[in-house]
């Protein structure tokens, strides 16, 4: 059986100014949460066009269930992407939730929702950017007394100073490794 098409929106879709021709596709269905309308609410120009895609029907806004919350914040702090907002969080969860029905794909230009997307395996479209080349975990250092630190701390415990954050492993061999090998392109496993 062939899925539906379903695309996910984060912030950004509606920040870049998507036009309204972008939502006639008959076969994709657009989907959003109401953590994300919170977020743009202020820009009026979308939020009219919003309220227009909802009303005719283009534009699906659900949010995921507490379940689905819980485990996109699970891969978010396996990768080291702790500064995710609840909006974030909310279009990896939604993505997670619609996945055993649909083919979902995300659209975001947000590093830290796309990092963690790819890391889990889901399908994204870039909206104004071309996308980060390298996916990972991101540990967060210091600088002086070279401690590094798999939380969300800000300060290093030790001398006090600010926390920098480094990628420190990378998807990326691995995706070189399975091409070779004749595995998926762009495809990840979970992990």
């Amino acid at each position: 059986m062939i899925k539906k098409k379903v695309i996910v929106l984060d912030a950004t879709a509606f920040y870049a100014g998507i036009p309204l021709s972008s939502f006639s596709h008959p076969s994709i269905q657009y989907y959003t949460t109401s953590f994300v309308l919170d977020e743009v609410r202020h820009i009026k120009q979308s939020i009219d066009a919003i309220n227009l895609l909802v009303n005719t029907g283009k534009l699906i806004v659900a949010d995921p269930k507490q379940e689905y919350m819980e485990e996109a914040r699970a891969y978010a702090e396996k990768v080291g992407e702790y500064d995710l907002s609840d909006a974030d969080i909310s279009i990896i969860a939604l993505a997670l939730m619609l996945q055993p029905s649909y083919e979902v794909t995300i659209a975001s230009d947000d590093y830290g929702i796309v990092n963690v997307a790819m890391v889990i395996g889901l399908s994204i479209s870039y909206i104004t950017s071309r996308g980060i080349r390298y996916s990972g975990k991101w540990v967060r250092y210091c600088k002086v007394c070279r401690i590094t630190y798999n939380d969300a701390s800000k300060v290093c415990r030790v001398c006090g100073n600010r926390l920098r954050s480094r990628l420190v492993s990378s998807w990326r061999k691995e995706e070189e490794q399975k091409k070779m090998e004749g595995g998926r392109e762009g495809g990840r496993e979970n992990k």
